[in-house]
C-alpha cells in the first residue's frame, strides 16, 4: 500500500511539488504603468521579430482588465525564467508560428487563473511553449476544463505497468457502475469514484483495469484508476 509520503514523492516528480507556491498579494498591487511596462519588456524579443504577432499581443493585453494584466504579467515572468533555465543558451526563446495562437490563448487563460496548482500548470506550459518543447495547442484546449481536482488525482495516478497484478484485464462493462476507485492492486483504502474521474476518462488522460482478482467483489463497483501514456504527455506539458 501506498502512503501519503510516497505520493508527495510522485507528486514533486511531475514538477509541481506536493503544495504550489500561492500567488503573492503585492502581483496585485502595482501600478498600471507598471504592470504595462514589465509586460512590453518581458514579450519584447517576441514581438520586435514577429510584428504581426507582436501587436495581436500587445491588443489582447490592452484588453485586458487591470487585475488581468497583472496576472499575466506574473505568468509571463515566471514562464520566461523557467524557459530560460531550460534553454542550452540563455534567452534564446522559440516561438513556433505553428502555436502562437495557443500561445496567446495560454496568456488569456492564466491571466483568470488564481488556483495555484492550475495557474503554475500555465507558467509550465508557456514555458514549453517558449521552448517547443513538450507542448501541443490541444493541451491550451483541455486545460480550461481541468479543476484542482483533476490535476490533483491525474498527479497521483500510477501507469498501467506501476499498477501491480491485476486478475481481469479491461473492463468492459459502463464506468456509470463505478462507485470506488483504487490506486493499484494493493492499495486498500477506497477512494469515492466522481465526475472528475469520468472527467478524465473522457481525456483519454486515465484509464480502468479490474483489480485483483478476490480482493472486491465486482458488485462494490471498485476499479483501479490509472494514468495512460497520453496522460502523462499532458503531465510532462504542464510541468517544469
Amino acid at each position: 500500500m501506498c502512503k501519503d509520503k510516497d505520493i508527495s514523492e510522485r507528486l514533486d516528480l511531475t514538477g509541481f511539488g506536493a503544495v504550489a507556491k500561492a500567488i503573492p498579494p503585492e502581483v496585485y498591487t502595482q501600478s498600471a504603468n507598471t504592470i504595462i511596462e514589465t509586460f512590453n519588456k518581458l514579450t519584447a524579443p517576441i514581438t520586435e521579430t514577429t510584428s504581426g504577432f507582436g501587436r495581436y499581443i500587445k491588443q489582447k493585453f490592452d484588453n485586458m482588465v487591470d487585475a488581468e494584466k497583472a496576472l499575466a504579467t506574473y505568468t509571463v515572468q515566471n514562464a520566461i525564467a523557467k524557459a530560460e533555465a531550460k534553454t542550452t543558451k540563455s534567452g534564446t526563446l522559440i516561438i513556433s508560428t505553428v502555436h502562437q495562437k495557443s500561445f496567446v490563448k495560454s496568456i488569456e487563460e492564466a491571466s483568470k487563473e488564481t488556483d495555484p496548482t492550475l495557474h503554475e500548470m500555465w507558467e509550465n506550459l508557456l514555458a514549453n511553449q517558449l521552448t517547443n518543447t513538450n507542448s501541443h495547442p490541444h493541451f491550451v484546449e483541455i486545460l480550461p476544463h481541468f479543476s484542482p481536482e483533476e490535476a490533483n488525482i491525474l498527479m497521483s495516478l500510477f501507469p498501467v505497468d506501476e499498477i501491480g497484478e491485476h486478475g481481469g484485464g479491461y473492463l468492459s462493462y459502463s464506468v456509470e457502475s463505478f462507485k470506488h476507485w483504487i490506486r493499484n492492486t494493493d492499495d486498500t483504502q477506497l477512494k469515492e469514484w466522481n465526475y472528475s474521474c469520468a472527467l478524465l476518462l473522457e481525456f483519454k488522460f486515465a484509464d480502468v483495469m479490474v483489480p485483483k482478482k478476490g480482493q472486491y467483489k465486482y458488485d462494490d463497483g471498485v476499479t483501479i484508476l490509472f494514468k495512460t501514456n497520453a496522460g502523462n504527455t499532458f503531465l510532462s506539458a504542464v510541468s517544469q
